[in-house]
Parts: C-alpha cells; sequence; structure tokens
C-alpha cells in the first residue's frame, strides 16, 4: 500500500515525497516540540495549491492516520504522526499584500516572521504570534494572541476571507455570507474541518509602537506581578502586557521580565508608562520606541527539537492569593540551565473582550488573564518532573479558571477520548461543541483531520459529560 501511496503522490509532486530512508527526512519531521518524535511513513510537500487539493484524497483514501503541518509549532505534537502521511505546507508560504486595499493573502503554510516583514514593508500589520516562528495558520485558527490584539483583536477577527480545502479534495471559500457556520468555527476552533490553503486577513497602519521589555530584580517579583495586573486591568485599549517569571540575563538570575506594547497616539501616554514601569527597581531597560517588526522579534526565537510542556488557565481576576501561588511556583521551578521554567502571563482588554464583528468560537473572550507554566528544557529525563511542574502552575490557577483549556494554542496534550471530548466541552462549551460535532459530521464524518481535541463527530454526547468530574490537571 505505501508503495502505491507513494507513487501516486509523486506523480502530483514529484521529487517532494520523503520516506524514511532519505537524507532529509529527519530534518523535515523535526517539530518545534522535542517530545513529539513523529516518524511517519511519509512526507509530502505540494508546492502549490492544485497540488494540495490533489494530494488530500489520496492521503484520505490510504487509510494512513493524517497530519497537516503548517510551521510545525504546535504544542500538542500534531503537525506529525506516527506510521501516517504527513502533509507539509511549508512550500506554501507566499504573502502578497495589496497596500492600497490594506490586505493580506497569506498561504497556509508562511509563518509570522514572513508576514510581518512583507507587511512591515508598507507601514501595515495584523495581530500575530509574539514568536514569529509561530505558523500563521496554526496561531489564526486557534484565536491568535499578540501585540497589537487590544486594539485591533486577535488573529481571527482581522480574517476576511479563508480557502479550505475538504477532505474530498474540495475547495471552499469561507465567509460569514458562504458558510456562516464554518466562518465562525475557523475563528478559534478551526483545526479540524480541512487545510486552509490561503487567508485574506484586514491590515492596519503600524509603523512603530512604544515597548520593549523592563525586568526587575528576584525581591521585586510579587510587586512586578501586582503592577502586570493593575496595567492589564487599567491601561487603554492599546497597551499589550505579557508577564514573564523567570531566568534573565547572562546570569540566569531570577527576575519578573515585563513586556509593554503601546500602539496608539496619546503622545502622553509614553511618558505615564514610564512612570509606573520605573515604580519599582529596575534591574534591565529596554522599552522605547520602535519599529514594530522589532517588537515582534524582541522575544527571540527557540530552536526547534527542545521539549516542551505547557499547560494554562485563563481568568477572571488574579487576586494576590493567586500572585502568591504563581511566585512560588516559579521558585519551585528546578530547572537552571539555558532553558528554563517559566510562569507566562498575558493580560487581555480592549477588542479582545468586546464582542468580534463576526462571530467567533473563541470561548474565552471575556477573560481577563491567561497564565501558563511553560516548561522548556532539553533532557529525557527530565520528561515527568516538567510536565509536573507546568501543571502546577495551571493547578494553581484553577480555583479562578473559566472556559476550561481556554487558549487552545497552549493544549500540550491531544484529547481523543472521552477525557478530551469532556476537556473540548468545557472549553467551547456544550452549545459550541453540538455546533462543532454537526459541521464535523458535515464536512469530515470519517474524522480525517485531527488535532488537539479531535473534534469526533461520532462523539459521544456532550450532555452526558459531567464537565466537573473530569480532573482538569491531567493531560492539560
Amino acid at each position: 500500500m505505501t508503495t502505491a501511496l507513494r507513487r501516486a503522490l509523486e506523480a502530483v509532486c514529484p521529487d517532494r515525497v520523503i520516506a524514511r530512508e532519505h537524507p532529509r527526512y529527519d530534518a523535515t519531521r523535526l517539530l518545534f516540540n522535542g517530545m513529539h518524535d513523529r516518524r511517519p511513513r511519509l512526507i509530502v510537500l505540494p508546492s502549490d495549491r492544485e497540488e494540495l487539493r490533489r494530494v488530500v484524497p489520496l492521503a484520505r483514501e490510504s487509510g494512513l492516520p493524517l497530519a497537516v503541518r503548517g510551521a510545525g509549532h504546535n504544542i500538542a505534537g500534531t503537525a506529525g504522526v506516527d506510521d501516517g502521511v504527513v502533509l507539509d505546507l511549508r512550500l506554501l508560504d507566499r504573502v502578497r499584500i495589496d497596500p492600497h486595499r490594506r490586505t493580506a493573502r497569506v498561504q497556509g503554510g508562511a509563518n509570522w516572521a514572513q508576514f510581518d516583514a512583507s507587511a512591515s514593508r508598507h507601514g501595515l500589520a495584523v495581530t500575530g504570534g509574539t514568536f514569529d516562528t509561530t505558523g500563521v495558520g496554526g496561531l489564526t485558527l486557534g484565536g491568535g494572541i499578540g501585540h497589537l490584539m487590544g486594539r485591533y483583536g486577535l488573529s481571527c477577527d482581522n480574517v476576511l476571507t479563508y480557502s479550505l480545502v475538504t477532505a474530498d479534495g474540495d475547495r471552499l471559500a469561507v465567509d460569514a455570507e458562504t458558510e456562516p457556520e464554518l466562518d465562525w468555527a475557523l475563528r478559534g476552533a478551526g483545526h479540524d474541518f480541512g487545510i486552509v490553503d490561503e487567508f485574506v486577513f484586514r491590515l492596519h497602519p503600524v509603523t512603530t509602537v512604544y515597548g520593549g521589555t523592563v525586568a526587575y530584580p528576584a525581591h521585586e517579583m510579587t510587586r512586578a506581578v501586582e503592577l502586570f495586573r493593575r496595567l492589564g486591568s487599567e491601561g487603554p485599549d492599546e497597551l499589550v502586557c505579557i508577564l514573564l517569571l523567570e531566568r534573565y540575563g547572562r546570569a540566569q538570575d531570577p527576575a519578573a521580565v515585563l513586556s509593554v506594547c503601546y500602539s496608539g497616539t496619546d503622545p502622553t501616554c509614553p511618558g505615564l508608562l514610564d512612570k509606573q514601569l520605573r515604580s519599582l527597581e529596575v534591574l534591565d531597560w529596554q522599552v522605547e520606541e520602535r519599529p514594530y517588526l522589532s517588537m515582534q522579534q524582541l522575544l527571540g526565537r527557540l530552536p526547534y527539537g527542545l521539549r516542551h510542556y505547557w499547560s494554562a488557565r485563563c481568568t477572571d481576576e488574579l487576586p494576590d492569593e493567586l500572585i502568591a501561588a504563581l511566585v512560588e511556583r516559579f521558585q519551585a521551578g528546578r530547572r537552571r540551565g539555558e532553558f528554563n521554567d517559566t510562569v507566562y502571563l498575558e493580560a487581555f482588554g480592549g477588542a479582545v473582550r468586546r464582542e468580534a464583528e463576526r462571530p467567533s468560537a473563541v470561548g474565552w473572550r471575556t477573560a481577563r488573564f491567561n497564565v501558563t507554566g511553560m516548561a522548556i528544557w532539553e533532557p529525557a529525563a527530565a520528561d515527568e518532573e516538567q510536565i509536573a511542574w507546568a501543571r502546577s502552575v495551571a493547578r494553581a490557577a484553577e480555583p479562578w479558571g473559566v472556559f476550561g483549556d481556554g487558549y487552545v494554542n497552549y493544549v500540550s496534550d491531544a484529547g481523543t477520548d472521552r477525557a478530551g471530548t469532556a476537556r473540548a466541552v468545557r472549553t467551547y462549551g456544550e452549545r459550541g461543541y453540538r455546533r462543532l460535532a454537526a459541521l464535523k459530521r458535515r464536512l469530515d464524518p470519517d474524522n480525517v483531520f485531527r488535532s488537539t481535541y479531535s473534534i469526533d463527530p461520532a462523539a459521544i454526547d456532550p450532555a452526558a459529560i459531567d464537565p466537573a468530574a473530569v480532573d482538569p490537571s491531567a493531560g492539560e
């Protein structure tokens, strides 16, 4: 069967079907999260959208499990599959900017570094990933958090149209008028219905921002989280704040590192922001007026193949009790190397928390904060310890948690069993899950496309699940 499939795929994509004996096999199958050492039978790299449309039904008809890779950044490892077929979109990475209409036409294999570089040449931008090696498609289909979200909403809020290839190889043009239910689902729960081979985004005029990072020493850590809480709750829509409790600089000293990005036009705001940021003892100051492209590159790039486990909860508040618990959880982390344990906090405000122009499946839109235990390490021997630490951060936030797993792009374990269905119900709500399952039955009844939750068209009735009976800390 593999030989016949390989020949069929090579007839469409000559010299771009990679089997296990190929010298580029290991480099091509490598994922961002090295915990997932997926070994597919075949990796196929279509070079245009028509090739993609033709190879999808070939892969489906083989009966082998299928995975779709954009940038390979998915923390749960669903961009790879063992003993199956990977449809790798990395050659479908074209970004075309129309500066007059302020739109971007972006293929499904592009990453945010490519998008931002192209758009910034015209003084334009949209909310994109804060780590710019993240894929445009994966981030957007899960919602899309970024430095411009307070002013312009999530990445998905800025999509005008989608082009989706179904399991049958059909291509659907999707917008709110032609496919309202699918348009809703692709905004926040879009990984399970087909392959989006092209997005059209609305762009916004953004050239410079006032932003960067300010680091505070360990003895200011609690006060730094309190400052983050205040800025995140009371700041203007145009101010987006992210806080990292991490080991900082060459000395790897414990520190609270606050990232701020102000994209507004009020000339008094930078001075007022500086005053608040300097109200604590400063370890390092990197806040200034800078090109937006510089802001997108500020948090750096992590090499592919490191081991990751992220565990997150959205919350409506960040009370003193939770702040103390998060500081304690950071201090309990035992990793001391270049890659270590980070408590990662994001504040939601402005356009994120308002009702979007077009309905979306994003369930956590009204939450105020996202709390993540972000464990990154290298030796496999540390897996159990690191997973436990990351889960302990989410467990600390659970008493204030809302919307289940919250931001699905941070979920580390794919849930394809009954517990995974229960987690999906907790995250999207019973009504939302029913809508997603109905779409799945219409577009992908054989469940070819499976991602974090693998919305199963034959799944048990969500009404029969008691979400409260599912241990929220098991299989984050």
